[in-house]
């Protein structure tokens, strides 16, 4: 799903440059850089109940278990050929990457700092702050399994069949035993037919992930960055971590989003109807791309599906010259969340952007939406996104880009002043919420100018939004070491 490379980009991934350490890449667990092949995933949160029987299965028998870089790039090249000979039944592909909670790392290397705030916080304590409805100090929508420091890890089980998928899960807990009690088991996978890569709200997932130097060639308008970003002891990383086991090891984020999507569905129409334009133009303004992946900044005003499913094409831009925001609203999703060149001159991309990157690995959960539920516009059955993503600082990156991107109202205007089409005086924008993750506490929010001014106009409109398509019911933070840290350091 969302971070997996094409064999076309590794064949051609680049020598690392010189003065430039060498990827570890049979070190590195394999979600992180590159993501785990899966049509299923399995999550298996658990809580450590002894830790001595868990640190002698964890070195003398899961360590090498676990899933690497190496491996996942091995895998690549025979899914392609598998393709090409014509197959089109599923490998099995069987993938298991572990990370712990900062209650678990203090059950196996008592008094550990890792120097993160947020994740010696963890996800509970910080949920306030991303915007989570509150009740009290507690995530007033989030599953009881989640809240309390009941989770100590979590084991991801990959697999391009379910039947592969459970039978990992099975033998996995039969070596732990007793040494762990499940907290919360759930699988994603990916949706159906044509819908395959597609998040339920039905646009085209993981489309902007960044490149990695030393490990894959950047497609046209992709970022080239830094393993540090991603995975400590490279280039790009905040800081030197504190602990030496920490290199190749990354902090993991997750969420549990539910996604209402008859509702938002009937949103879309209401509201496109309100404001007198196409709902699919609308739902394409808040996204920032057309359901296919195409880009607004390239074809602003209808779909291009051809260009929407080419790599080629479909991240070859930035917003450099959309500075009036007529292609691309300032405050639409993909903007927020990466809003590629809209800080210049004041601050250059590598400055202002890339340090906020995040590497995605989520996978959809729950069933597609039923006749019943579409007839009455209500979820019925649960259903959203297990949103995964990795990095070397959770508050300077995930937790940046959710709460001063985008849940700010003024976005970058207090950097660079935003103005208004043909108002180059006028007063700074202020942009509003991320129409799609942005959160408010639960409370009403806007964001500015859903209908276009594409070429020209200088249509003032706000879309108002009355309440979260996106619920956040569950989340943790965890620390996902390297498979040596596992063997040794963690196991000793």
């Amino acid at each position: 799903m969302a971070n997996e490379l094409t064999p076309q980009q590794l064949q051609a991934a680049p020598s690392t440059a010189p003065g430039v350490p060498a990827l570890e890449l049979e070190e590195i667990q394999g979600d992180t850089l590159i993501g785990l092949q899966k049509l299923f995933e399995r999550f298996v949160f658990f809580q450590i109940k002894d830790v001595k029987a868990f640190k002698s299965a964890l070195g003398k028998k899961l360590a090498r278990r676990i899933t690497s870089v190496r491996a996942v790039l091995g895998r690549e090249f025979l899914l392609r050929d598998h393709k090409n000979q014509g197959n089109k039944d599923p490998l099995p592909n069987v993938g298991l990457n572990l990370g712990f909670t900062t209650f678990g790392i203090q059950k196996l290397v008592p008094e550990a700092d890792l120097k993160d705030p947020s994740f010696a916080a963890g996800a509970e304590a910080q949920s306030g702050s991303l915007g989570d409805p509150l009740s009290g100090e507690v995530p007033a929508k989030w599953l009881s399994d989640f809240l309390g420091a009941k989770i100590d890890g979590v084991f991801l089980i990959t697999g391009g069949t379910q039947a592969a998928v459970d039978s990992e899960a099975q033998k996995l807990l039969g070596i732990l035993g007793a040494a762990v009690s499940v907290v919360h088991d759930e699988t994603g996978h990916v949706r159906p037919g044509a819908e395959k890569g597609h998040e339920h709200f039905g646009w085209l997932d993981g489309v902007s992930q960044p490149a990695i130097n030393g490990l894959s060639t950047p497609f046209p308008g992709q970022r080239l960055m830094d393993a540090g970003h991603f995975v400590f002891g490279y280039p790009g990383q905040p800081a030197t971590p504190p602990l030496p086991w920490m290199n190749n090891g990354s902090f993991m984020v997750f969420r549990r989003l539910n996604q209402l999507v008859p509702e938002f569905a009937q949103y879309r129409l209401d509201q496109a109807n309100s404001l007198g334009m196409d709902p699919v133009l609308l739902g394409a303004r808040l996204v920032g791309r057309w359901k296919s992946g195409a880009p607004l900044e390239l074809t602003p005003l209808q779909d291009d599906t051809t260009l929407g499913a080419d790599p080629l094409q479909n991240n070859n831009f930035d917003f450099s010259d959309d500075q009036a925001q007529r292609r691309c609203p300032f405050g639409a999703h993909i903007r927020k969340t990466n809003p590629r060149e809209d800080f210049a001159p004041a601050a250059t991309q590598e400055q202002a952007v890339d340090p906020h990157r995040i590497m995605r690995a989520g996978i959809p959960f729950g069933p597609e939406v039923s006749a019943a539920e579409d007839a009455t516009h209500k979820t019925q059955q649960e259903r959203g996104l297990m949103f995964v993503c990795y990095q070397t600082s959770i508050p300077n990156q995930f937790e940046f880009d959710q709460a001063k991107w985008a849940n700010n109202p003024r976005f970058i205007s207090p950097l660079i002043g935003k103005k208004r089409p043909n108002d180059p005086t006028g007063p700074d924008l202020t942009v509003g919420f991320d129409p799609i993750i942005g959160q408010n506490s639960g409370a009403a929010r806007t964001t500015d100018e859903p209908v276009p001014n594409y070429p020209e106009g200088n249509v003032r409109s706000t879309l108002n939004e009355p309440h979260d398509f996106i619920v956040a019911t569950g989340g943790a933070y965890f620390f996902v070491p390297s498979i040596s840290a596992l063997e040794h350091e963690l196991s000793a």
